[in-house]
């Protein structure tokens, strides 16, 4: 049976009512969850950061809180930092766009702007525990990895390099092609025209070359004309006496011709 807009804007209010209880639980069964917990403290908002309003948006996100400060005089600045989002948010077709944000600071932050974990994607999907629970780790990878208190692993660094590599990225509010798929183009494109430059070479070659039967032709008519030189030769030999006396014991080419010239003048003059 064929969804509907409406089918998928009921499986996004569903996860809409339950996602603050399913990312909760995420949290607390997180062992690396409890650090930021205590320097950011995980939201969970249902409507956005925003007032909580919007019925399109979901955001999971970790808080803003202060890494160091300034002091100018009398008086100090304190600098923040800004925890990472995972943003769930449904387009007027009923479809979710699933985008994570990395955490920074004014002076520190990653070349994108986000990571596009899924695009077009049937809100169904987000009734399925276990899809979720595979964003909350790429969420918890990507914090890790861009938060001034994180310690990413190797598997975390592995799956941020997936993530910039294989995930459309958003850059200068921009999206940007997937890296592999630019890289998939380049080779292809390098295939394709070292492989049709070697068929036209190849192609061009053949037109150039005479045919097999053009060429046993020209070989026939080769033959042909050495056999009858060599017929004549032989009954020139045959008939004068002077040739057969020549000696065939010499071994200089240029001596046995200039005797066989010498020796047809001669008959010649007869």
């Amino acid at each position: 049976m064929t969804r509907t807009r409406i089918d998928r804007r009921k499986d996004f209010e569903i996860f809409f009512n339950s996602s603050k209880t399913t990312f909760i639980e995420f949290r607390d069964n997180d062992k690396r969850a409890e650090k930021f917990q205590n320097f950011y403290k995980l939201n969970v908002c249902p409507g956005s950061r925003a007032g909580g309003t919007n019925k399109r948006v979901v955001e999971i996100f970790w808080g803003k809180r202060p890494f160091d400060t300034i002091t100018e005089g009398r008086s100090w600045t304190a600098l923040p930092e800004y925890g990472a989002t995972l943003l769930f948010a449904m387009d007027d077709n009923g479809h979710v766009i699933i985008s994570l944000y990395p955490a920074y600071t004014e002076n520190r932050k990653p070349v994108e702007t986000c990571i596009t974990l899924h695009i077009w994607l049937d809100s169904s999907r987000l009734l399925d525990k276990s899809f979720l629970k595979n964003c909350w780790k790429h969420f918890m990878a990507y914090m890790e990895y861009t938060s001034l208190e994180g310690n990413p692993s190797k598997i975390h660094k592995l799956q941020v390099w997936y993530l910039r590599n294989f995930k459309f990225l958003v850059m200068d509010n921009k999206w940007t092609p997937t890296k592999i798929s630019v890289f998939a183009k380049d080779v292809f494109k390098y295939v394709l025209t070292v492989g049709f430059s070697g068929f036209i070479f190849y192609i061009v070659t053949i037109l150039n070359q005479p045919t097999k039967t053009k060429t046993e032709k020209l070989l026939e008519d080769g033959n042909r004309k050495l056999e009858i030189i060599t017929t004549q030769l032989d009954k020139f030999t045959d008939s004068n006496s002077t040739i057969k006396t020549i000696s065939i014991t010499s071994d200089s080419i240029e001596t046995k011709t200039k005797e066989i010239l010498k020796a047809i003048e001669r008959s010649r003059t007869k």
